[in-house]
């Protein structure tokens, strides 16, 4: 959980495999993102449960614009039983690619945003209590 990803330089079936089973997983888990490193896989890729876009598949994503900070109480499906305050960018504008390598863009909003950014820092080797605020 502490290693950065390698980004996706190819798109294989077994991209799109591995995005079905991390939703399935996230799913199960009652959860509202996964990434890639919660599942073993050191790959630059992260599926999201938003309010505005359903299940949003990010693979290789990037944060170009974040703003207007606020703090939520977090969780982690690889840390149960643990919540904690963070600071986190109520809107951010995200740049990724698809399933099949189409490079797409995506402004995510309050709890939306919160989630993306949860789920790019594992892909960067950070947890959520890295980032607790009193």
């Amino acid at each position: 959980m502490r290693k950065m990803s390698k980004p996706v330089e190819e798109w294989t079936p077994r991209i799109c495999e591995l995005l079905d089973d991390m939703t399935e997983t996230m799913r199960v888990a009652a959860g509202v993102g996964l990434a890639a490193p919660q599942v073993g896989v050191l790959y630059r890729m992260a599926v999201l449960d938003t309010k505005e876009h359903g299940i949003l598949e990010i693979v290789n994503p990037i944060i170009k614009t974040a703003t207007r900070n606020r703090i939520s109480t977090e969780g982690c499906l690889s840390i149960p039983d643990r919540n904690g305050r963070v600071k986190r960018p109520h809107l951010v504008c995200i740049e990724y690619y698809d399933r099949i390598g189409k490079k797409c863009d995506a402004t995510l909003n309050g709890m939306d945003a919160v989630i993306a950014c949860h789920e790019i820092d594992h892909l960067d080797g950070i947890l959520f209590i890295d980032k607790l605020v009193n």
